[in-house]
């Protein structure tokens, strides 16, 4: 299956996803912001990025851009829960106006981000 890195600052969020995926039996690493995330990505390969907009340090839009420019970039899923001054419907406006494959809001079920995932790998 597919090496997928999850990014959220929430850790029962990160939790819940990452079992979620490996239930399809993808191999996960978290990470809690896009500052960790970043680290990671500079190591090593993942077929797929899953991040969230509204975290300390690094967000996910800034995650996004700094994979666009990328020759053999992962493929790109943002999720949001919105934020206290946006909510979840303009966040991802914005992230689908980005070069990413897929945008869900949250909260997400197994079957939505199975499924959802399944399409964005194989397409």
């Amino acid at each position: 299956m597919a090496r997928i890195l999850l990014i959220d600052d929430d850790r029962l969020v990160r939790s819940t996803l990452q079992q979620f995926l490996t239930l399809d039996g993808h191999q996960v690493q978290e990470a809690a912001n896009g500052h960790e995330a970043r680290d990671l990505l500079e190591r090593e390969r993942f077929d797929l990025v899953i991040t969230d907009i509204v975290m300390p340090e690094q967000d996910g839009f800034e995650v996004v851009m700094a994979l666009t420019g990328r020759s053999e970039r992962p493929k790109l899923m943002v999720i949001t829960g919105g934020s206290p001054n946006l909510p979840p419907q303009m966040l991802l406006k914005i992230a689908a106006r980005m070069q990413v494959e897929r945008v869900l809001a949250k909260p997400v079920s197994y079957e939505q981000l199975s499924a959802t995932v399944t399409e964005v790998l194989n397409g």
